[in-house]
């Protein structure tokens, strides 16, 4: 007793020497020789108690006790304390990178308490910078779930430099039996999910997901369809829960597109272009995809296909079209490798009105050509439709100062001649049904409907585009492409009807039947109409369709229609809008196709035959600016190339 008491009398004399010399430290300091103290007396108090466990973790820990009385004393403290900071502003990199989890019974990720600074390290001064990167990790842990290691952790106090080393030790107890593992790593997207515990509880995902990759796979079926395309009328009509079906759960590479362009669109929401974690799924999905392109460049998976596709849309709501022309320049080759839109269509149907899906949203500068190749061939061909006329040239005299893309003008005016003879063609259609015998017989009942004119639904929905939250800011372009996507669609139905003398009525019956189906109380989303049209290539779904070659041109004229849109102030789009929309009126009100008519509508062909005879040859536009804004080129200068273009059937002669 006598030796205790003297010795604990000693203890008491050295650590109020300590705390007299310690306020040139500052409280930090202070802080230290406290808990030094404190755990030396209860290392002390225990006595026979301790186990050989604990015996070899307090050895562990190499405490030094400095009797602070010079300037050397002081070096030593701040040189400890220094050391300490620098090794946990470490260990908080690697705990944001997401590279500090070790498989251990699952994957877990460590409570923020273990990364909290020391009070060695607050001694070197409060820089901001720290203060941010410590409230991030809070702010990251606060959204994850801990794991069992650190439910069974006591909270200890954010100030002690000593949680650290303890921590550390039995990390590695721990891991100690699982040596024979392969290590994790981080550039690797299949063995690196998302902060949280691993859920998936019947394996069925490609690669390990996280509960916050969990969360994200809700956001792409549910959140990020109702919102950037209103797809809320029902689940069997969204094309999301589709492309997770089909495509996402059959392989990594896909599922990991879509984590990317799910948390690329829920930082939208959030209000932020990118966050951690759409960047994150992001840089994954992009290196996932270039090991994918080495072993399979020609795009033989699907899933290659879609997340190339994918990234192509994640880059348009970025605004960066050169990254965006880039990927659709790959998604090009692989069509073609894969035989084109056609043989897309006998492979792989889905992933086809996917593809189409994604090119009629697509921005105008990241178009690099007229249109997805259809063939696997080069040059390629194209759909046996009888306004194209693939055999009209450009003469471009080759030289020294000849352009490299040459041929690719040559492309371009083949489209916009093909372009603007469809609308003629198709005006001399209409002609024709409207000078074309009929009998006027009385009203009968029950009366014809008319499924397009001004105050039905279809109408309404396909000329009034409602302005909404999409989740993305100035992303309100890719419902405008759908409007005239689907114009388009409606308009090619007419000319097949007008050349094979067919009433478009059966045709407009079954898309507003299946408009009601959608949604019987309100309009649904233009893209709901789109996926209509894609689902049978344009026809009706209990009529059998073609090759995919109206949905082929579709896209080649809106890739020709996009050139228009900020032309003149958008006036020619805007006319070119009106011009599909008036066409398909014109048939409602005037009956064309039909056999017998009624007064009303007799009326109605005797004034549009008028109508006929009172307009200019140019009853659309001025075909030649059509030409200089499509071909972005001088006519003058066109012709200065031994090129004469004949505006009555837009023929080239050299």
């Amino acid at each position: 007793m006598g030796e205790e008491g003297h010795w604990q009398s000693g203890q008491n004399k050295v650590l109020e020497f300590q705390l007299q010399n310690v306020n040139d430290l500052g409280p930090s300091a202070a802080r230290q020789v406290s808990s030094s103290h404190a755990a030396d007396h209860t290392s002390t108090s225990s006595g026979d108690q301790q186990s050989n466990g604990s015996a070899h973790q307090a050895g562990s820990r190499n405490f030094e006790f400095v009797l602070v009385t010079d300037n050397e004393s002081r070096r030593q403290v701040r040189r400890h304390a220094m050391r300490q900071y620098m090794h946990q502003r470490r260990l908080d990199s690697i705990a944001r990178l997401g590279t500090a989890r070790v498989p251990g019974g699952g994957w877990s990720t460590r409570s923020s308490l273990d990364f909290q600074p020391s009070a060695s390290s607050s001694s070197t001064g409060g820089v901001k910078d720290d203060a941010q990167e410590d409230l991030t990790v809070k702010s990251e842990k606060a959204s994850s779930p801990s794991s069992d290691e650190d439910k069974k952790t006591p909270e200890m106090p954010k100030s002690s430099s000593r949680l650290l080393i303890p921590k550390l030790h039995k990390v590695k107890r721990e891991d100690a039996s699982l040596r024979p593992a392969t290590k994790p790593r981080a550039s690797n997207p299949l063995v690196s999910p998302g902060e949280g515990v691993v859920r998936d509880p019947f394996s069925c995902y490609p690669i390990a997901t996280s509960q916050a990759d969990h969360e994200l796979i809700q956001h792409f079926v549910v959140t990020y369809p109702t919102m950037m395309y209103k797809f809320a009328d029902s689940i069997a009509n969204n094309p999301m829960m589709e492309i997770f079906r089909q495509i996402a759960l059959h392989d990594g590479l896909p599922f990991q597109a879509m984590l990317a362009i799910a948390s690329k669109h829920r930082a939208g929401v959030e209000g932020k272009a990118e966050s951690v974690q759409s960047l994150t799924h992001k840089m994954r999905a992009l290196r996932f995809m270039n090991e994918r392109i080495q072993g399979d460049a020609t795009g033989q998976h699907d899933g290659t296909i879609y997340a190339v596709a994918t990234m192509a849309v994640i880059e348009k709501w970025s605004k960066d079209a050169s990254i965006e022309r880039m990927h659709f320049r790959g998604l090009s080759s692989m069509i073609r490798n894969r035989g084109g839109m056609h043989g897309m269509r006998l492979t792989s149907p889905f992933l086809e009105k996917v593809l189409y899906w994604v090119d009629f949203s697509c921005a105008p500068k990241a178009i690099i050509s007229t249109s997805l190749p259809w063939t696997g061939t080069i040059p390629d061909t194209t759909p046996p439709l009888d306004f194209l006329d693939p055999n009209l040239h450009l003469a471009v005299p080759h030289d020294a100062t000849t352009p490299e893309d040459a041929e690719s003008l040559c492309a371009q005016f083949r489209a916009c001649e093909d372009f603007l003879r469809f609308f003629r063609r198709l005006r001399e259609l209409e002609g024709l049904c409207l000078n074309s015998p009929y009998t006027v017989v009385p009203e009968t009942f029950p009366r014809r409907k008319k499924h397009f004119r001004p105050g039905t639904q279809l109408y309404s929905i396909l000329t009034m585009l409602p302005d909404y939250d999409h989740g993305i800011r100035d992303i309100r372009f890719i419902d405008e492409y759908t409007c005239m996507s689907c114009l388009f669609f409606l308009t090619f139905a007419l000319y097949d009807c007008y050349l094979n003398s067919h009433n478009l009525d059966e045709y407009l019956d079954w898309l507003s039947l299946e408009v009601r189906n959608l949604n019987p109380f309100t309009n649904p989303s233009i893209t709901s109409i789109l996926w209509l049209f894609l689902n049978n290539g344009g026809y009706p779904k209990n009529r059998p369709g073609d090759a995919g070659d109206r949905c082929w041109i579709v896209s080649r004229m809106v890739r020709i229609a996009k050139r228009l849109e900020w032309k003149r102030h958008g006036t020619i789009w805007d006319r070119l809008r009106q011009v599909l929309i008036d066409f398909i009126v014109t048939q409602q009100e005037c009956a064309l196709g039909s056999d017998e008519i009624d007064a009303e509508t007799h009326v109605a062909r005797a004034r549009k035959r008028l109508s006929y005879q009172t307009h200019s040859t140019d009853y659309f536009w001025n075909e030649v600016q059509m030409r200089e804004d499509i071909l972005e080129l001088n006519l003058p200068s066109l012709t200065s190339t031994s090129t004469s273009i004949q505006d009555n059937n837009g023929l080239v002669h050299t």
